[in-house]
């Protein structure tokens, strides 16, 4: 579903594009269509009047939503591939991981068009190797009621102690942490490159596995009834969410480090408004930009010259304590990985 948006606030802006100055003059010059990605919810309310919105009102620009999921639009995007459909995809982990392994479909992004891309932490860029590049992301740790659990929980290797039997909620394939959790569960068997140890691993979970999770929703409800104590690779701000509204809970991030949800910018190689994307790109990773929606969500933001309020950076992990998977080790293998994760670990 496509959805027209802006439209409004590009009538109502275009007197204001005089002002626009400061921009290069390719941008200034024109009126033009970007059709992007999103998902819905809070997340589009926040990123439309924070980046979107300013952004459109700034050049001249209108912004055109494709609503779905990154497979749809990844898909999208290696089949019109001549002549895209969709100016600038915004993908989810893992799918990016996919998007960056097709061979000349998006451009090497650098700090000579993105200047803000120098400001990006390491990790933001590296996994993509620099084909893409993130623009927030949530932290997936280890979220636990103190009135189910005997004794704090302090590392993934925890979750395997007998005394949480029947306790634990952990991420199934549509969760948005399963591929991490293998990777995880790999490392605590000895060898974190190879997925297999890491279903073998799973295996011995499953006697301290309450349910295996496909949504947040599910959780939110499992956790508030007591009819679990610990949920494994969710999410820091829906976690902190249930706190604050009276779960006696803690979210923790292991020792080993917690697995990262981000969502990233891939831009179309040879694409016919490639530097109008750039400036977009670059826009959307400006500290102001990046400050005020990871504020609003609240959620964790790429630029490191990004300050946010601390009260949100406290429920936040630092990019510094984020954990690097070897994507490149598992992705062509996903399917296997989720195959044998339903047959063995989550229905066997």
């Amino acid at each position: 579903m496509s959805i027209s948006m802006n439209r409004r606030h590009f009538l109502a802006t275009t007197a204001a594009a005089g002002l626009i100055t400061g921009f290069p003059a390719i941008v200034r010059a024109q009126s033009k269509t970007i059709v992007t990605t999103l998902f819905g919810g809070a997340y589009e309310e926040h990123y439309r009047r924070i980046v979107l919105d300013p952004f459109a009102a700034a050049h001249g620009v209108e912004f055109v939503i494709k609503y779905g999921s990154a497979d749809e639009w990844l898909n999208n995007a290696i089949i019109n591939r001549n002549v895209p459909e969709i100016d600038l995809p915004f993908l989810s982990l893992p799918v990016a991981m996919r998007a960056i392994r097709v061979p000349d479909l998006f451009l090497e992004l650098t700090p000579n068009d993105i200047p803000n891309l120098a400001d990006v932490h390491p990790i933001f860029r590296d996994v993509y190797e620099s084909k893409a590049v993130g623009f927030n992301y949530v932290d997936y740790g280890i979220l636990y009621r103190e009135d189910m659990v005997e004794k704090p929980i302090t590392s993934w290797a925890d979750l395997w102690d007998p005394s949480l039997a029947g306790k634990i909620l952990a991420p199934a394939a549509s969760a948005g942490s399963m591929y991490e959790f293998v990777m995880i569960a790999a490392k605590l068997a000895g060898d974190g490159s190879d997925w297999t140890k890491g279903v073998e691993k799973l295996k011995e979970l499953k006697p301290n596995i309450a349910r295996w999770f496909n949504t947040s929703n599910e959780v939110d409800g499992l956790i508030q009834r007591k009819e679990a104590g610990v949920a494994a690779g969710f999410g820091g701000f829906r976690s902190h969410a249930l706190i604050d509204g009276g779960v006696p809970g803690k979210f923790i991030i292991p020792a080993e480090g917690a697995p990262m949800g981000v969502l990233s910018y891939h831009v179309p190689a040879n694409h016919p408004n490639r530097d109008l994307l750039l400036e977009f790109v670059n826009f959307a990773l400006a500290p102001e930009q990046q400050a005020a929606f990871g504020n609003a969500m609240p959620t964790g933001v790429t630029n490191s010259k990004a300050v946010l309020d601390p009260a949100v950076a406290s429920k936040i992990a630092p990019a510094d304590q984020l954990l690097r998977i070897d994507w490149a080790s598992i992705q062509s293998q996903f399917t296997e990985i989720t195959q044998r994760m339903q047959q063995e670990v989550i229905s066997g």
